[in-house]
């Protein structure tokens, strides 16, 4: 008899162990709209939160799925999901597992305005003048193209979270490259997947034929060309899928953009196949023969050329390969030494390896490299802007500033400040070169400071007087005098900010917190440019023939110190340090 009571208890204690287990499970619980009258819904997000996916149904038809940490109380900030294309439908959110009590859904709101309008821009890690997102994950920059007046910088966002995740592309738009208007989410996943890295172009001749309504001038020429952005739709099904290159299009200057119907428009190749970078080919001798070009990584360290006349047709023309790189391609021609006559080709990989080439529409034939410009630290996936015009004749670029850290921030990772490129001839052939934009300079805030003297010695550091702020653009010069060449004990050194930045002369070696590039002298002469912003620093040595970019956070708030120290007689510098304006408005 006391058996069976026993058994009968282990029993019971069972059952409610198992009652236990399923009430503290997670709950499915759905958030409706009906009708949906706001152009954006405002999600709760807590960092660190158990993760769970959420659906996106309009009058009950599934349109797309995102990961989001939904904060249960107490949110960090709030995620924009835009909605205002469903106005007068019944729109529901179903969240697959909800932690039991969670208050997510009377936390929700809905806003004509994206979220945290009085807060963003204001945080105390936010770049002052490197664009980083409004909200969420950022990483590689998408879709840079130029139209009528407006630098399109797309890029890839997580807008539900500050880890990487539901890539979609966010959208900013600008008319100088620095001060940026974050515009909602352009492109964002759907059955073939979420949306990888790609490019954009205008299409001006309308070979593509999605512009239905073309308006010409008296010469012929289109006044109302499609804007086309490829990218790579991949992952589908959370993460079952197969890369392939995908197609939008926008006929009201970038404001919207449509999916095309047809997506995707060239399927999975091989392995990760991803990235499409087009440019059209002008053909000098037979401009009939021009024709758009795609840029596409395939596998491994392997790229490949694609054709096509209407950017819906591709077929593969070549091979590119032993970059030494993965990833991100980009292809650009530039006059070597400002002689147009004189002009190269460039392909370019993720890591920022580039070779050096011509390239006839059919075939890159390579001529050198690889090379690198860039060194390590933070920096990488870089992307160039199609359709710069003519007049202007500029090669610019951004690229992610990887690896930074924000703690407690509702923000993550951030890009490198715009930089010019260019080819010049050097004594170990031609090479490319980057520099910061012209436009960096309408920052600037009062006059500079200027400041010139010998080196005293490595034990006697010179505080440069008078350099203030947080933000600051810093030439430095340094006239080497004598020295025995191979004599590595030869050091020039310089800090702001904590960064510690040397020069050994002996090995020939620039070093930026602890990232080191190899830099000969020009002229007897050490030329380096520091952009310093709140959480980065970016060198530009010689001209910008090396770059090193780096993110850091100035834990102990250190004041803009900048310090200058070298070998007793080693060299005589000379400093013009400018304080920049932060592109926010507070």
């Amino acid at each position: 008899m006391k058996k069976s009571i026993l058994i009968l208890i282990f029993c019971l204690f069972g059952v409610l162990s198992a009652f236990t287990d399923l009430s503290a499970q997670s709950l499915v619980q759905s958030y409706e709209s009906n009708p949906v009258t706001k152009k954006f819904i405002l999600l709760p997000v807590k960092t660190g939160a158990a993760k769970t996916w959420i659906t996106v149904n309009v009058d009950g038809v599934f349109q797309h799925e995102f990961e989001i940490e939904l904060a249960p109380e107490n949110p960090d900030f709030y995620a924009t999901l835009e909605v205002g294309q469903w106005k007068g439908k019944k729109l529901v959110l179903s969240a697959e597992t909800v932690v039991p009590g969670s208050k997510w859904i009377s936390l929700t709101k809905t806003s004509d305005e994206m979220s945290d309008e009085s807060l963003v821009y204001k945080e105390e890690l936010r770049p002052q003048f490197h664009f980083a997102p409004r909200r969420g994950w950022t990483n590689d920059p998408n879709g840079l193209v130029y139209y009528n007046g407006t630098y399109h910088l797309f890029f890839q966002h997580n807008p539900y979270g500050t880890s990487w995740g539901n890539m979609t592309w966010g959208h900013a738009v600008s008319t100088d490259l620095l001060h940026w208007n974050e515009m909602p989410d352009a492109v964002i996943p759907d059955k073939n997947g979420v949306v990888f890295s790609g490019s954009a172009v205008v299409d001006w001749k309308n070979t593509s034929g999605l512009q239905t309504k073309p308006i010409k001038d008296k010469t012929g020429k289109i006044t109302n060309p499609p804007l086309v952005a490829f990218y790579t739709s991949t992952d589908a099904n959370r993460g079952k899928g197969k890369s392939a290159q995908s197609m939008v299009y926008s006929v009201d200057e970038g404001k919207t953009w449509i999916k095309y119907p047809g997506n995707p428009v060239i399927p999975h190749i091989i392995g990760g196949n991803r990235d499409p970078k087009v440019f059209w080919f002008e053909d000098k001798q037979n401009p009939k023969n021009g024709h758009w070009t795609m840029a596409l990584y395939m596998d491994g360290e392997d790229y490949a050329l694609f054709s096509s006349k209407n950017l819906i047709q591709w077929e593969k023309i070549c091979d590119i390969k032993n970059l030494g790189c993965s990833e991100c391609p980009d292809m650009f021609e530039l006059p070597v030494d400002g002689n147009k006559q004189k002009s190269r080709w460039v392909f370019w990989g993720g890591n920022g390896k580039y070779l050096i080439g011509n390239f006839d529409g059919k075939e890159f034939k390579v001529e050198s490299g690889p090379f690198t410009t860039k060194y390590g630290g933070n920096d990488y996936a870089a992307q160039s802007y199609s359709d710069i015009p003519a007049k202007d004749g500029r090669r610019i670029q951004f690229s992610w500033m990887q690896g930074g850290e924000y703690p407690k921030m509702p923000f993550n990772q951030q890009f490198t400040s715009p930089r010019n490129l260019t080819l010049h001839t050097t004594p170990d052939g031609i090479r490319l070169f980057m520099e910061p934009i012209k436009e960096i300079k309408n920052l600037v805030i009062s006059v500079p400071v200027t400041f010139s003297a010998g080196l005293k010695g490595l034990d006697k550091p010179i505080q440069v007087p008078n350099i203030k702020g947080e933000l600051l653009d810093i030439e430095v010069q340094f006239e080497l005098k004598a020295y025995t060449a191979s004599d590595t004990n030869n050091l020039l050194k310089a800090e702001i900010l904590g960064q510690k930045i040397s020069y050994n002369l002996g090995n020939q070696l620039i070093s930026l917190a602890g990232i080191k590039a190899p830099l000969a002298p020009v002229d007897n002469k050490i030329k380096l440019r520091l952009l310093v912003d709140r959480t980065s620093i970016e060198l530009f040595a010689n001209d910008g023939i090396i770059q090193i970019a780096k993110c850091f956070v100035n834990k102990d708030k250190e004041p803009a110190n900048l310090t200058i120290s070298g070998n007793k007689d080693l060299a005589n510098v000379k400093i013009v340090a400018y304080q920049l304006k932060s592109v926010w408005k507070k």
